[in-house]
């Protein structure tokens, strides 16, 4: 049984790809859900398709962006009981702004993935 579940939500394949190696190569025992948006995220969620103790949570994606899942996510009275880090390579000081603003976040982490950023939020 896997000690640590991480819903990556990203809308670009080959960032989920990678993402998914990155946290494999950190510890191999995390089992990992992709959701490539984050509509299909919030559907994981509200059908118990994924329990995740982390969410790895991309800002720019079209049809709902990182925040718009958040005001979402809140509306949907679904408890929170998971960490939940916004992973972008959005340079746009708003976001970074936004994101600390947000209760349900805990941190904002820049693109790439790495295992020295992994270690820091402490899966």
């Amino acid at each position: 049984m896997p000690q640590s579940t991480v819903l990556l939500v990203d809308d670009n394949p080959i960032d989920l790809m990678i993402n998914t190696k990155t946290l494999e190569r950190y510890d191999d025992s995390i089992e990992v859900c992709k959701a490539s948006s984050a509509q299909e995220a919030l559907q994981f969620l509200q059908e118990g398709k994924c329990k995740p103790t982390c969410m790895l949570l991309d800002i720019k994606m079209p049809g709902m962006d990182g925040f718009e899942f958040l005001a979402a996510l809140k509306e949907s009275g679904q408890e929170v009981k998971f960490g939940i880090h916004m992973l972008s390579s959005s340079i746009d000081p708003a976001d970074l702004e936004n994101a600390e603003k947000d209760p349900l976040v805990n941190s904002y982490i820049e693109k790439p993935l790495n295992l020295d950023k992994l270690k820091a939020i402490k899966l």
